[in-house]
């Protein structure tokens, strides 16, 4: 309980409802790994390593992850109104619709596109989400 106490007296907390903030919204290297995770299991899948069956339309929506159920739930409860967690809420759901596009491209027989694709757009909007929670870690911690 003494890290939420320590938390609340940043000053982004001032003047802020912090009714029902947990450890967990607080805890920006949690969801930084829980994101990074998700590159790791295309690359079992692509390499046929992987026992998950991946599926391209449920990956495609940002909200069913842990990290995308925080972002729409507490994240956007506490952060909600701060511009960059508003530009990580878009950059996220673009690295859950390239995420797809890697399934999808692979399961048409495109390994050789879906490998592009991964180390492309799906990188690039990787590096946007762990930037952004990163910033938004920052400015929190003030």
């Amino acid at each position: 309980m003494a890290l939420f106490d320590f938390f609340r007296k940043f000053s982004f907390f001032k003047g802020r409802s912090t009714e029902g903030l947990l450890e967990e919204d607080l805890d920006f290297q949690k969801w930084i790994a829980a994101h990074r995770n998700w590159r790791q299991r295309l690359v079992a899948y692509l390499d046929g390593s992987s026992s998950e069956t991946l599926d391209e339309s449920v990956i495609c929506h940002d909200n069913r992850c842990d990290l995308g159920k925080w972002i729409h739930g507490n994240g956007n409860k506490f952060y909600g109104d701060v511009p960059v967690f508003q530009r990580l809420i878009q950059d996220h759901a673009a690295f859950h619709r390239s995420a797809a596009e890697v399934v999808g491209q692979f399961k048409q027989g495109g390994e050789k596109d879906a490998r592009r694709i991964l180390n492309g757009e799906f990188d690039l909007c990787s590096m946007r989400v762990i930037g952004g929670l990163e910033q938004l870690e920052r400015q929190v911690r003030q």
